[in-house]
């Protein structure tokens, strides 16, 4: 077929304007079309979407106000107070009592204002227990109970029961209510909570017809709009909530089936808590524009929905407009186009014509300028173009002609620019060599003469090569051939090939090769340049012979520090070994003098003694750990540690230090920090001593008694890691800032006078502070001078897997209702926050004014109340009172009591039935509690009875006798002071020993096998201790393996480890203290069978000639008579209070309390020596345990008799102590 050829460009062109022009506005017409279209579609969605969503946002608002106005009505006093008063009122007379109906009257005014003034129907107050105690409309549903009565599945008995479950405001749906005369009504019901206690729910009865009228409501709608809401029935059947437009008593009677998937898809789809919009059948069968959405807080579905033939009536009539204007428009443009052709054909070919005459050269050429607008303009700007053509071409040759001239001038600038460089790189002190890509030397500056001993024409065309000593001379040529193949190369010269590695762009230092065979140190650094493709390298070389010779000079500058500081670490484990060792002498037999008959006076010399002798070991320790940290050796271990324990073990090692400088030491530690984490008891414990110490030493000898507090808190935690703060805080001299500013500063202290008035050597906080940064943590200070002083020490730790805890270490006080009494200044935010942590209901009182009127309040239940009374006498009679004058209160209902005072009593004591007092300083948590659990009634007091030896001294057995049992002791030790104070100290024991002066005789006399136990010194002539346990443990067996002790004075850490690694089983440091020589002992052998006086043991016929043996109670708690005193003191007061309770108690012929006051009396005498009234009281206790009247009189007279001779006794005492 043969194809058709239009040479005429009118027919071109008109054929071209069809296709182009009037094509695209057929299509563009149509799709504005559809587009309108669509618009009207979506815009009408939009418009019910928009109406629905108004609708929600109405009905969510007014049922959010009503819940909102029910909570501040139930917030407010006097609801509170309604609620109390009509519950009891309705509970104990009813309604139709002139007592209820004066409190009605009281009230209804208060509710008239929410009922008249928000347009409520009604108000209800409903008791706990369901019933309607106050409405205000006193319709049938007042005084009937929501939880059985007939009302209790109506709206209002469901917002009770949910309030009353869970705790939470909730409103109902919209049903019918007979009480109101079968008005639709709706209820809102809100918890009544007083102090986090719930009393009763507060409830209001609301109209339908605010909600109707949102719903009803069809403006913007037009004529057919309507709104739907519905409630799901059942699965089949949803049910019409509101008036429909057809049928105005459709509300909670019409009924829509859902069983139809056309009719009743946007109801369903609403009910499914759907949000959406479109063009759907309704329920009449009509289409219709929808929107749907659901309210969840009434289990609402709501279809906003407008006619599709009244929404879409616009569409129609734009279309038919739409297709007359675009008819109209096809004929002009086909008029327009046949037009445009004729006037624009003949002005085109002329400019033809004149594009090819320009385009064979002719630039004179020109066309004219004819025809429209458009087409003239063209034909001027070709005719301007070609001028500007022609005008270019001259300048064009005028420009080469410049440009030429300026080259030239350029090659001579380059040319002296090359000079330059070439100067530069001739008079560097550095060798620059410049090589071909097969190391052939290209350039050289003069240095390499002076380097390498080469002139620059010997150099140049030799392989850069003859530069590189051997193995890598032979060996370059293949290492560049492989990295200009590869990219990979020689990392170091002299070292094997490492894969992907080269020295290209990098600096090092190798070794070169001079002349004469001469090796040098030079610093290489090689880059690479390309000259059109042609690689190039520049290697630039410096002499670094000096610097060797420096970094030598430097290296012998660091070994000889290294073995300066290995000197001064060994002096100073000599210092401590020759310090430690007298003073061991001096300790040792301090201890052993205060086992002796002395004086109270001289009691009190050897203390301070033996406190100087420790305060000076205080000192080596420091300066050792300040050492230790100068030279980095102290390292942090990561163990499962018990943090609160660590904490009190660390306050109760200053305890006798508080307590000499008359400071009260506080302690409270945070529940929620985990039982265990990871972390170094040592460390730990070192850091909190010196600072508790600080804060003691600082505060005491002021005007106002010295405080000092330890917080421990948690501050953050996440499962794998938590951060403590550990805060301790005094109101001692406090610090300027200065003297902050060099507080951590080693030997420094805030000024001179510190250390006169308080002494130490400036280094424990130094310590301090480098031993928390190498735990990761950080300290802090805030203070002021005369304001005292706050030191914060934070850490972070990993927690410990949580291990089972004893079901006896658990201490559970849920339910129990306390009352604590003490300001924010004490210690009553602690032991508040104790008590939650193990489940008690905590009231708070400020004072005993507070107390008073909180007691009023409290419900009618067994309390406990805690008094931090400080220093002051608890209010126990005054508050008592408080609770009889309760007009709730039952006969039998008292409260029982725990009283933290001041004093040195850290275990719980019981006064009286219900009565616990314990110490509030270095207050441990367990002990807390278990006063408290014991004060109540949930556990029993576990008395202390610890062991005591026997009054006199134990005399210890002979060598034979020690031999026989098996418990012959071996000691190994050169100093004669030691051998004296270790000989002394076994005795005391009741260990028998022999001594020796080396380890070489030790040897000798172990291989007799008499021996159960090896004391040894470490270091000794002849044969040291470490020797002494390789050759033992080389030459025993396993079953006859002795224990062997190590005895140092060596202080430094890693001494223990050495001892254990050698074959050691244990150790110990001088100055040896006798409690731990005893423990140790004990652990290897088994205790010297010396029978001890047991509290309930009973008492030996040879009882001491006084009725108060007080060297009984002195091996209890030493020999500090001011101690001792306050002991005697509290038993002399305790045990008159006691027998006047077992006097009353025989009156009463009450046989239990009898036993009781026995009991507590029996154990306190004996502990304090009084054994004779101990016995008696044992007696008495028996006889009451059986009920023996008979015998309980008997055992009376010589009971008075006995404690007549203890008081007598004890007055005497406080006279001449």
């Amino acid at each position: 077929m043969s194809s058709i050829h239009f040479t005429s460009l009118t027919q071109r062109f008109a054929i071209w304007f069809f296709l182009v022009a009037l094509l695209p506005i057929l299509l563009i017409g149509y799709s504005l079309l559809q587009t309108f279209e669509t618009e009207i579609h979506k815009a009408a969605i939009q418009q019910v979407s928009a109406i629905a969503d108004k609708k929600v946002e109405q009905i969510n608002s007014y049922l959010y106000e009503r819940l909102h106005d029910a909570n501040l009505i139930q917030a407010t006093e006097t609801t509170h107070q309604a609620i109390d008063q009509f519950t009891n009122v309705f509970n104990q007379h009813g309604i139709d009592a002139e007592v209820y109906r004066k409190l009605d009257a009281t009230y209804r005014e208060h509710f008239e204002r929410f009922v008249e003034g928000a347009g409520y129907y009604d108000v209800f107050l409903i008791s706990t227990e369901g019933w309607v105690v106050f409405s205000y409309a006193h319709e049938h549903d007042f005084a009937t109970n929501l939880l059985t009565g007939p009302y209790r599945d109506t709206g209002l008995g469901q917002v009770f029961r949910q309030a009353l479950d869970t705790g939470k405001s909730s409103i109902s749906n919209f049903e019918y209510y007979n009480p109101s005369k079968g008005a639709i009504a709706a209820f809102v019901g809100v918890p009544i909570f007083i102090e986090g206690e719930m009393h009763g729910v507060f409830a209001l009865q609301i109209y339908s017809e605010r909600v109707f009228e949102v719903l009803t409501n069809n403006v913007g709608l037009g004529k057919s709009g309507e709104t739907i809401v519905t409630r799901l029935e059942n699965d089949r059947m949803a049910l019409v909530m509101a008036p429909l437009k057809d049928e105005p008593d459709a509300a909670l009677k019409r009924t829509i089936s859902l069983d139809d998937p056309i009719l009743s898809v946007t109801i369903k789809k609403s009910l499914d808590g759907q949000t959406g919009g479109g063009t759907a059948i309704d329920y009449r069968g009509n289409e219709v524009v929808a929107a749907w959405r659901y309210l969840p807080r009434m289990s609402w579905g709501m279809v906003v929905q407008i006619d599709v033939e009244e929404a879409f009536a616009s569409v129609f009539r734009v279309r038919t407009t739409g297709l007359v204007i675009l008819g109209l428009t096809f004929i002009l443009v086909i008029l327009g186009a046949l037009l445009f052709n004729r006037r624009v054909v003949t002005p085109l070919k002329k400019l033809n014509q004149g594009a090819q005459a320009i385009a064979l050269g002719d630039l004179r050429q020109r066309v004219p300028i004819e025809g429209w607008d458009e087409t003239g303009k063209l034909a001027d700007a070709f005719n301007t173009m070609t001028e500007r053509l022609n005008t270019s071409y001259r300048e064009l040759e005028a420009r080469v002609a410049e440009r030429t001239a300026e080259l030239e001038y350029a090659n001579a600038e380059l040319a002296i620019k090359e000079e330059e460089t070439r100067s530069v790189v001739e008079h560097m002190v550095d060798c620059v060599v410049t090589t071909d890509e097969r190391g052939v030397m290209l350039s050289v500056n003069p240095v390499v003469e002076k380097l390498f001993g080469y002139t620059s024409e010997e150099a140049i065309g030799q392989n850069v090569a003859i530069l590189v000593p051997e193995p890598d001379r032979s060996q370059h040529e293949f290492y560049m051939e492989r990295y200009c193949k590869t990219g990979h190369g020689q990392e170091y010269i002299g070292r094997p090939y490492l894969p992907g590695s080269h020295g290209i762009g990098l600096g090092r230092e190798v070794e070169g090769v001079r002349k004469n065979g001469e090796l040098i140190p030079i610093y290489l650094a090689v880059s690479e340049y390309f000259v059109g493709e042609k690689r190039h390298f520049t290697g630039v070389m410096r002499d670094i012979r000096e610097h060797v010779k420096i970094m030598k000079d430097l290296e012998n500058a660091r070994l000889e520090a290294e073995q300066a500081n290995q000197a001064k670490s060994a002096f100073l484990a000599a210092m401590s070994h020759e310090i430690r060792t007298p003073m061991n002498g001096v300790i040792g037999m301090i201890e052993v003098l205060q086992q002796s008959s002395l004086t109270s006076y001289q009691m009190e010399m050897t203390s301070l003694i033996r406190e100087s002798a420790f305060a000076l070991l205080e000192i080596i320790e420091d300066i050792l750990d300040f050492s230790k940290i100068e030279a980095g050796r102290i390292e942090i271990e990561l163990t499962p540690i018990p943090l609160a324990t660590v904490v009190e073990k660390a306050c109760s090692m200053l305890e006798h230090m508080a307590t000499s400088k008359e400071v009260e030491l506080t302690l409270f530690t945070d529940p929620a920090i985990p039982e265990e984490v990871f972390g170094d008891a040592l460390r730990l414990r070192q850091v909190l001593v010196n600072l508790i110490n600080n804060a003691i030493k600082f505060s005491s000898g002021q005007q106002q008694p010295g405080r000092v507090s330890v917080q421990v808190t948690m501050t953050e935690s996440s499962p794998d890691r938590v951060s403590v703060a550990f805060q301790v805080t005094d109101n001692g001299i406090g610090m300027s800032e200065e003297a902050l500013k060099r507080l951590f500063m080693p030997f420094t202290q805030g000024d001179a006078s510190t250390t006169r008035r308080f002494g130490g050597t400036g280094l424990g906080l130094t310590i301090t502070h480098h031993l928390v940064e190498l735990m990761g943590g950080e300290i802090t200070v805030q203070s002021a001078p005369g304001k005292g002083s706050t030191f914060t020490v934070h850490l972070s730790f990993k927690p410990s897997p949580a291990k089972p805890v004893s079901s006896e270490n658990v201490i559970d006080l849920t339910g129990l209702s306390c009352l604590v009494l003490g300001g924010d200044e004490g210690l009553s935010n602690d032991l508040v926050a104790y008590l939650k942590y193990a489940g008690a209901n905590v009231e708070r009182a400020a004072d005993l004014i507070a107390a008073r009127e909180r007691i009023k309040a409290l419900p009618a239940t067994q309390w406990l109340l805690v008094i931090d009374a400080g220093h002051e006498e608890p209010p126990v009679d005054e508050l008592r009172l408080a609770f009889r004058t309760r007009s709730s209160l039952n006969s039998h209902d008292h409260p029982h009591f725990v009283i933290v005072k001041r004093g040195r009593r850290h275990r719980g004591r019981i006064e009286e039935d219900g009565m616990v007092t314990l110490d509030g300083n270095i207050l441990y948590r367990q002990s807390f509690l278990q006063a408290v659990a014991v004060a109540a009634g949930k556990a029993k007091l576990e008395e202390e009875i610890p062991f005591l030896e026997e009054a006199k001294r134990i005399t210890p057995p002979s060598r034979e006798e020690a031999l026989r049992q098996g418990k012959l002791i071996l000691v190994a030790e050169d100093n004669e002071i030691n051998q004296k104070v270790i000989r002394q100290q076994l005795a005391l024991l009741g260990y028998a020993a022999d001594v020796v002066a080396d380890g070489r005789e030790a040897l000798r006399r172990w291989e007799s096998g008499d021996y159960a136990l090896i004391l040894t010194d470490l270091h000794m002539p002849e044969m040291d201790g470490y020797q002494l346990t390789q050759s033992i443990r080389t030459a025993q067996t396993l079953l006859n393996r002795i224990p062997i002790v190590a005895l140092t004075a060596n202080a430094l850490k890693g001494e223990a480890d050495r001892c254990r690694a050698i074959g050691m089983d244990d150790y110990l440091s001088k100055p040896v203290q006798l409690e731990q020589l005893r423990v140790t002992l004990g652990k290897w052998l088994q205790v010297p069978e010396h029978k001890p006086v047991m509290p309930d043991e009973p008492i030996p016929a040879s009882q001491p000639t006084t009725s108060v043996d007080v060297s009984i109670l002195e091996t209890l708690v030493g020999n500090d008579p001011a101690i001792i005193r306050e002991f005697l003191q509290d038993f002399h007061i305790n045990a008159k209070e006691i027998g006047k309770q077992l006097h009353a108690a025989y009156q009463a012929n009450q046989f239990d309390k009898i036993k009781a006051a026995a009991h507590k009396l029996k154990s306190s005498a004996r502990s304090v020596g009084a054994v004779g009234l101990g016995e008696w009281c044992a007696k008495i206790e028996q006889a009451a345990k059986d009920s023996n009247e008979k015998e309980l009189t008997s055992l009376l007279p010589h009971f008075e008799a006995e404690m007549t001779a203890v008081d007598s006794y004890l007055d005497t005492l406080d006279k001449t102590r």
